[in-house]
């Protein structure tokens, strides 16, 4: 008796955001679509791609015409390789695949995150579905981080993670600012030395011998002064880099 293959499309969706992410390149999805489709002895009858759509919501052209030919009984399964190639909302995408598919007769398979409806694999669904929360729960962290950093700015406050060298940062007020520390005398020194006429190298031989510790070292010690044996030297691109750093008008100290 000729036993018929299961009629199975491959769905494969990118986002803009993951263009240049050869992990998920419509291309390498495919590829490990077609792997399982060929290995379990099913047929291959469309590919639905969706190329710059985002997952949160299912108004993509492809998906839509999945779900049509899935309600016109033209498919047995459906193969992808991620939950979240399917969306990234994971109450739609759980309706999706805990009803809407076994409402059609439709198997799902997600290949990266071992599920297989036919198999009833729960502990997989629920790994599948806890990546999309933790995906989804990362990106509103951000989000709520870069608005604040926003605000920051838009008070004139400072939004860098680490003050810059001659600084340290305070809140006042509620906004992040910077002050002058200790180590902004060796940043005077060097504006004296400059209007002298010093060289940047010469500079790096004068801090060498009083021995300033770089911003690196001062940074990780909260040492200005060197105490120990283990003193880095300056040189001249780091003085440049320093006195850059100074002159860019981007630092406001309070």
């Amino acid at each position: 008796m000729l036993r018929v293959k299961m009629r199975t499309g491959i769905y494969a969706r990118v986002s803009v955001r993951h263009f240049n992410d050869k992990d998920l390149t419509i291309e390498n999805q495919i590829l490990i679509a077609e792997g399982f489709i060929r290995e379990n002895g099913m047929q291959c009858v469309q590919i639905y791609k969706d190329s710059g759509f985002s997952g949160l919501d299912f108004e993509r052209p492809a998906f839509k015409k999945l779900m049509d030919d899935i309600k016109k009984h033209k498919l047995d399964a459906v193969v992808v390789k991620d939950f979240s190639r399917l969306g990234r909302n994971y109450i739609e995408t759980s309706e999706y695949i805990e009803k809407i598919f076994p409402e059609y007769g439709v198997r799902f398979i997600a290949v990266s995150d071992g599920y297989d409806s036919i198999d009833g694999n729960r502990d997989a669904f629920m790994t599948g579905i806890k990546n999309i929360v933790n995906e989804w729960y990362a990106r509103e962290s951000g989000r709520k981080v870069s608005a604040a950093k926003q605000y920051q700015k838009s008070k004139g406050g400072y939004v860098g993670s680490v003050a810059p060298y001659g600084c340290h940062a305070i809140v006042k007020d509620g906004i992040r600012i910077l002050e002058k520390s200790e180590t902004m005398e060796v940043i005077e020194k060097i504006k004296e030395l400059r209007d002298k006429g010093y060289t940047s190298a010469e500079i790096a031989e004068w801090l060498d011998c009083h021995r300033i510790n770089r911003p690196s070292v001062y940074n990780a010690t909260g040492e200005v002064y060197c105490t120990g044996t283990s003193f880095k030297k300056w040189d001249a691109g780091s003085v440049r880099r320093l006195w850059g750093t100074h002159t860019s008008g981007d630092n406001h100290t309070a």
